[in-house]
Protein backbone atom coordinates (compact mmCIF):
# COMPACT_ATOMS: atom_id res chain seq x y z
CA UNK A 1 0.00 0.00 0.00
CA UNK A 2 1.39 3.30 -0.72
CA UNK A 3 -0.01 6.37 1.42
CA UNK A 4 0.52 10.12 1.12
CA UNK A 5 -0.39 12.35 3.51
CA UNK A 6 -1.14 15.86 3.29
CA UNK A 7 -2.49 17.87 6.51
CA UNK A 8 -5.02 20.15 4.72
CA UNK A 9 -6.33 23.24 5.93
CA UNK A 10 -9.29 22.88 3.35
CA UNK A 11 -10.06 19.98 1.25
CA UNK A 12 -13.21 19.06 -0.74
CA UNK A 13 -13.75 16.57 -3.65
CA UNK A 14 -16.23 16.14 -6.53
CA UNK A 15 -16.89 13.01 -8.55
CA UNK A 16 -16.39 13.89 -12.16
CA UNK A 17 -16.80 10.51 -14.04
CA UNK A 18 -16.56 6.75 -13.40
CA UNK A 19 -12.54 5.58 -13.33
CA UNK A 20 -13.42 1.28 -13.68
CA UNK A 21 -15.95 -0.54 -15.12
CA UNK A 22 -17.81 -1.55 -12.37
CA UNK A 23 -17.17 1.28 -9.40
CA UNK A 24 -19.18 1.01 -5.94
CA UNK A 25 -22.15 2.51 -5.81
CA UNK A 26 -22.26 6.03 -5.66
CA UNK A 27 -24.42 7.63 -2.71
CA UNK A 28 -24.99 11.27 -2.44
CA UNK A 29 -22.44 11.13 1.16
CA UNK A 30 -20.15 9.59 -1.42
CA UNK A 31 -20.35 12.13 -4.43
CA UNK A 32 -18.51 14.96 -2.91
CA UNK A 33 -17.43 16.02 0.09
CA UNK A 34 -15.68 19.02 2.19
CA UNK A 35 -13.13 18.85 5.30
CA UNK A 36 -11.68 21.69 7.59
CA UNK A 37 -7.91 20.32 9.43
CA UNK A 38 -8.30 17.16 8.15
CA UNK A 39 -5.35 14.12 7.63
CA UNK A 40 -6.00 13.70 3.46
CA UNK A 41 -4.77 10.07 3.21
CA UNK A 42 -3.98 9.54 -0.46
CA UNK A 43 -4.81 5.82 -0.66
CA UNK A 44 -3.29 3.29 -3.41
CA UNK A 45 -3.79 -0.09 -2.49
CA UNK A 46 -1.21 -2.96 -4.23
CA UNK A 47 -1.39 -6.27 -5.71
CA UNK A 48 0.27 -7.69 -2.58
CA UNK A 49 -2.14 -6.15 0.05
CA UNK A 50 -4.34 -8.13 2.23
CA UNK A 51 -7.72 -7.84 4.22
CA UNK A 52 -5.88 -9.63 7.19
CA UNK A 53 -6.77 -8.05 10.00
CA UNK A 54 -2.95 -7.51 11.24
CA UNK A 55 -2.05 -5.60 8.14
CA UNK A 56 -5.24 -3.20 8.38
CA UNK A 57 -4.13 -2.88 11.72
CA UNK A 58 -0.90 -1.62 10.80
CA UNK A 59 -2.26 0.27 8.17
CA UNK A 60 -4.40 1.92 10.84
CA UNK A 61 -2.07 2.86 12.99
CA UNK A 62 0.75 4.70 10.72
CA UNK A 63 -2.75 6.66 9.79
CA UNK A 64 -3.53 7.56 13.36
CA UNK A 65 0.23 8.02 14.53
CA UNK A 66 0.39 11.27 11.42
CA UNK A 67 -3.05 11.79 12.88
CA UNK A 68 -1.59 12.59 16.20
CA UNK A 69 1.19 14.26 15.29
CA UNK A 70 -0.26 16.87 13.11
CA UNK A 71 -3.21 17.11 15.36
CA UNK A 72 -6.04 17.33 12.55
CA UNK A 73 -9.47 17.35 13.32
CA UNK A 74 -10.48 14.49 11.40
CA UNK A 75 -9.39 11.75 8.44
CA UNK A 76 -10.08 12.27 4.83
CA UNK A 77 -9.34 8.64 2.91
CA UNK A 78 -9.00 9.29 -0.68
CA UNK A 79 -8.54 6.48 -3.18
CA UNK A 80 -5.81 7.48 -5.65
CA UNK A 81 -4.24 5.26 -8.07
CA UNK A 82 -1.34 7.42 -9.42
CA UNK A 83 0.43 6.58 -6.43
CA UNK A 84 1.53 3.08 -7.72
CA UNK A 85 2.36 0.93 -11.10
CA UNK A 86 1.19 -2.56 -9.17
CA UNK A 87 -2.45 -2.16 -8.51
CA UNK A 88 -4.99 -4.49 -6.79
CA UNK A 89 -7.63 -5.25 -9.18
CA UNK A 90 -10.24 -2.90 -8.46
CA UNK A 91 -12.39 -5.47 -6.34
CA UNK A 92 -9.59 -6.50 -3.42
CA UNK A 93 -8.68 -2.63 -3.80
CA UNK A 94 -12.52 -1.93 -2.62
CA UNK A 95 -12.35 -4.49 -0.21
CA UNK A 96 -8.80 -3.26 1.67
CA UNK A 97 -9.90 0.38 1.22
CA UNK A 98 -12.86 -0.04 3.07
CA UNK A 99 -11.32 -2.83 5.97
CA UNK A 100 -9.30 0.08 6.63
CA UNK A 101 -11.67 2.48 6.90
CA UNK A 102 -13.74 0.66 9.20
CA UNK A 103 -10.63 -0.11 11.18
CA UNK A 104 -10.24 3.52 11.84
CA UNK A 105 -14.09 3.92 12.49
CA UNK A 106 -13.38 1.59 15.53
CA UNK A 107 -10.03 3.16 16.65
CA UNK A 108 -10.23 6.91 15.35
CA UNK A 109 -10.77 9.31 18.03
CA UNK A 110 -11.59 12.03 15.29
CA UNK A 111 -14.62 11.72 12.51
CA UNK A 112 -13.70 9.54 9.38
CA UNK A 113 -14.68 9.67 6.00
CA UNK A 114 -14.00 8.75 2.67
CA UNK A 115 -13.95 9.56 -1.23
CA UNK A 116 -15.45 7.14 -3.42
CA UNK A 117 -13.45 3.64 -5.08
CA UNK A 118 -13.49 3.80 -8.93
CA UNK A 119 -14.38 7.62 -10.12
CA UNK A 120 -12.34 10.54 -11.58
CA UNK A 121 -12.92 12.72 -9.07
CA UNK A 122 -11.95 16.66 -9.21
CA UNK A 123 -10.83 18.36 -5.92
CA UNK A 124 -9.21 21.28 -3.82
CA UNK A 125 -6.88 21.04 -1.48
CA UNK A 126 -4.78 23.27 0.83
CA UNK A 127 -2.25 22.41 3.14
CA UNK A 128 -0.99 23.76 6.40
CA UNK A 129 3.00 22.82 4.91
CA UNK A 130 4.57 22.69 8.05
CA UNK A 131 7.92 20.86 7.95
CA UNK A 132 8.13 16.91 7.89
CA UNK A 133 7.24 15.35 11.23
CA UNK A 134 9.27 12.35 11.50
CA UNK A 135 6.66 9.80 9.94
CA UNK A 136 8.66 5.82 10.24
Amino acid sequence: MRLLFIHAEDFSYQVRDKAVENPEPLTPELEKGFAKNALVVFMSVEENDTEDPNYVDYVADEILDVLNKVKASQIVLYPYAHLSPNLAKPGKALSVLLAVYNKLREKSPVPVSRAPFGYYKAFDIKCYGHPPIGIK
